[in-house]
């Protein structure tokens, strides 16, 4: 009984570091909305490219985001879901992740769909979600962020 007792307690210890140091990992991650940008637009739709920065700023161990689920939102009107792919970051890069979105013009009001369309430098782009990185044993460890830039130009 005890000998299954230190091998249990071994395997929640070694869990922990894993975990730990996975942890670490996530804490030295950097996440920036780069830019927000129209690439079609007629009556029934507007669509932009995104595109968000990922740095993994750790200098010896790539990090793996399994995936990504948010939200865009402008002027504080949410328009979009957004989603990402499984994608590995390598230390000391930045990953720019694109996706591309079409929303309808029903999402958006008057006064927030004259400045998206003259791409205004006074709408507030804002995005708050989930990211999922890989974590020991296979599990997913959920980073909440919450990043946003002002204006339509990329930077």
């Amino acid at each position: 009984m005890k000998k299954l007792f230190l091998l249990f307690a071994s395997v929640v210890l070694l869990s922990g570091c894993a975990t730990m140091s996975e942890t670490d990992k996530l804490a030295n991650c950097k996440y920036t909305l780069k830019s927000v940008e129209i690439s079609e637009y007629n009556v029934n739709s507007l669509s932009f490219d995104i595109v968000i920065a990922i740095t993994n700023l750790n200098r010896k161990d790539p990090t793996t985001l399994k995936r990504f689920e948010g939200e865009l939102s402008m002027n504080d009107t949410p328009v979009s879901k957004i989603n990402l792919d499984e994608v590995t970051i390598q230390p000391n890069f930045t990953h720019q992740a694109k996706t591309h979105i079409t929303v309808p013009m029903s999402a958006f009001g008057s006064k927030l769909l004259g400045l998206v369309s003259m791409n205004s430098a006074t709408i507030d782009y804002h995005l708050t979600g989930t990211m999922y990185f890989e974590g020991p044993l296979g599990a997913e460890i959920p980073v909440p962020i919450d990043i946003g830039r002002i204006g339509g130009y990329n930077t």
